[in-house]
Order: C-alpha cells, then structure tokens, then sequence
C-alpha cells in the first residue's frame, strides 16, 4: 500500500488532487477531483502513466488482456465509484452516488436494516454508535443451533489515528 501511495499516486496524481478516504490491508478507497483517475493525472506525466498503469492496474486493451487480469493477484480492480463514502472505521464503509452502493460493516450481517446512508451519516454527526442484532447458526455439542447476538454495528470510535475537531478528517498519531 506504501508503494501504490509513493511510486504511484504521488508521482502521477497531484496531492491536492486526491485524499484517502478508508484503506486495509488490500483496498484503497480515494476521492478524487476529477470524474475518473485518467482525469487527475499530472499532463507532465501522463507518458509516464501510460507505460506504468499496467504494474498496477488490468489493462482493458483486449477481451484477452481483461479476463486474464482481473485475476491476477496484486493489480488494483475498481470495486466502487460514486458520489460519495462515509467511512466510519476499517471495513466499515458506505459507497453511494452510483448505481450499485457498496456496503461494508465487518462482522454484521450485510442485509442488517441498520446498514444504511442515514445511519451511517448519523453515526458521523451525533458521534453516538449503532446497534445491531446478528442472527445465524453454529454447531454446539454435535447440535445445530441458532443464535441472536446484540453488538455495536456503527462506531463512532476510530483508534488508528486522530479524529480532527471537523469530525471527519483524521492525523496520524503520536505514537
């Protein structure tokens, strides 16, 4: 992720161009100014980018080329686009402003009626967390059981960096 930030994003993208807006360990999830990548590219660099996009994106010159890349490990594939994100924590994201919204709360059940745009943004606003019940099934003494589970599904509290007085920008810590 170091290098896709360094030897990608800050060499080809202008910083003012684009922010971060969630990342884990396999993802990026960025706002940018411009209506798609090709956009924001330095006019400077865009030869550069051109040679270069194939070490980190599937290329889309050929039908052969797509279906070929779009499994190869370490190529970054478009997951989302949209008008917007509201990400709350690690694996915990709402995508909208496109046809299909993207929806991520890890270990909540992804049909919760709790995972929605305005709770999500109710979360950043009143910074008070929301609950949620999981229900499912699990194997007990050779027996199949179901279970209903209460948990925080929405948190307001973010402990990989600093939350800036905004409420939505974060720093790093002082660590």
């Amino acid at each position: 992720m170091l290098e896709f930030y360094y030897d990608f994003m800050v060499k080809f993208v202008s910083t003012a161009d684009f922010e971060y807006c969630e990342m884990d360990t396999d993802s990026a999830y960025l706002a940018i100014s411009g209506d798609s990548l090709d956009d924001v590219i330095k006019p400077d660099m865009r030869t550069a980018f051109d040679l270069e996009k194939h070490l980190w994106f599937p290329r889309t010159d050929t039908d052969e080329h797509k279906q070929y890349d779009k499994r190869t490990p370490g190529l970054f594939k478009l997951e989302c686009e949209g008008n917007g994100i509201v990400a709350l924590n690690s694996e915990c994201y709402y995508c909208f402003g496109s046809e299909k919204e993207k929806v991520s709360c890890k270990g909540v059940y992804n049909r919760s009626t709790h995972l929605t745009k305005d709770n999500y943004l109710k979360v950043l606003r009143t910074c008070s967390s929301v609950e949620a019940q999981n229900m499912g099934f699990r194997l007990w003494q050779n027996q199949m059981q179901t279970y209903i589970q209460e948990k925080t599904a929405l948190s307001y509290l973010y402990i990989k960096r600093k939350v800036n007085e905004d409420g939505v920008s974060t720093r790093p810590l002082d660590v």
